[in-house]
């Protein structure tokens, strides 16, 4: 198989060299610093102590590697359209687009870019840490999952068996809003939390008030999926806490940029749900509170680099 990822900050990198071994591979972004880190040293995944390095091609034009079978979006929510202009770019006719991103939305603009036929909803609790471009720390997860339908199930089953192979758990289902929304209340329990505290994802549940705040969050986007009929395919809030804790040592991909000074994703994960709470009537205090909060810390450099980073 030949497979883009689109986005070369810590996700797109841990995808890129754990894929490299079993498939024809390049890392494609905006972000020059990860694109010439990575062609230069290629990528560097610390894992227990030990540092594997991993040579993989990137770029910035997605004519340097046309006709790809899978191009997998691992940027942040806002980055999503210039993403998937990128990915339509580098696929085959026949080739599907998997967004693996975290927060609401990220689809529709994906299929509005690439035909609905050929946009794939996806997602994962493999973590890892940034700690320079190209370079990672692994921070542990879990099962990634890839949406199924009809027409995409035989090309969708080669690349859900491409990351087996490449260790990384993956299943189909055709659970689709459900996929969505437990994520959604996973990532809303333990993004913005970890990101305003400073502190690794298992660090919530040392701590009983943060384990609170957590798990209130969690139980008002249940509340939120509920009334839309969703039903999540785990009880998320058993699920947060499990992937708390398989994540431990991780830093939130939200906390990663609260320290950057980087844009976050809050407005495509709490502010989402927080945003569906008042349509629906639906009381989500916790997560409008983690919503300004957010907001209120946020870094306004203006000169930070909006280049395509991981999810």
């Amino acid at each position: 198989m030949r497979v883009a990822i689109i986005g070369t900050g810590s996700l797109g990198c841990l995808l890129g060299a754990r894929l490299a071994a079993h498939a024809e591979v390049f890392v494609l972004g905006s972000w020059t610093h990860g694109v010439d880190a990575i062609n230069k040293h290629g990528i560097r995944v610390e894992a227990n102590g030990v540092v594997e390095t991993v040579q993989v091609n990137a770029g910035v034009d997605p004519l340097q590697f046309a006709s790809a079978t899978a191009a997998v979006l691992a940027v942040k929510s806002w980055q999503t359209e210039s993403a998937a202009r990128l990915a339509a770019g580098v696929l085959d006719s026949d080739g599907l687009a998997v967004t693996l991103q975290n927060g609401l939305g990220n689809l529709e603009k994906l299929a509005n870019c690439v035909g609905s036929e050929r946009a794939v909803a996806g997602t994962t609790t493999q973590g890892a840490t940034m700690l320079a471009p190209g370079y990672v720390r692994y921070g542990g997860g879990g099962e990634t999952c890839f949406a199924l339908c009809a027409s995409t199930r035989v090309r969708l089953q080669k690349l859900a068996t491409l990351f087996e192979d490449a260790g990384l758990p993956t299943r189909l289902t055709v659970e689709l809003e459900g996929l969505l929304w437990g994520k959604l209340a996973i990532s809303a329990g333990i993004n913005a939390l970890t990101a305003l505290l400073h502190i690794p994802n298992g660090e919530l549940l040392s701590r009983p008030d943060a384990s609170e705040i957590m798990l209130a969050a969690v139980r008002e986007t249940e509340a939120v999926a509920t009334t839309l009929g969703v039903e999540m395919p785990f009880d998320a809030s058993e699920e947060v806490s499990k992937v708390a804790a398989s994540t431990g040592s991780n830093f939130s991909s939200m906390m990663q940029d609260m320290v950057r000074g980087a844009p976050t994703e809050i407005d495509a994960i709490n502010c989402a749900i927080v945003r569906e709470a008042v349509r629906h009537g639906v009381s989500t205090p916790v997560n409008d509170m983690l919503c300004k909060l957010v907001r209120a810390a946020q870094n306004k450099d203006k000169n930070h680099e909006n280049g395509l980073y991981s999810a």
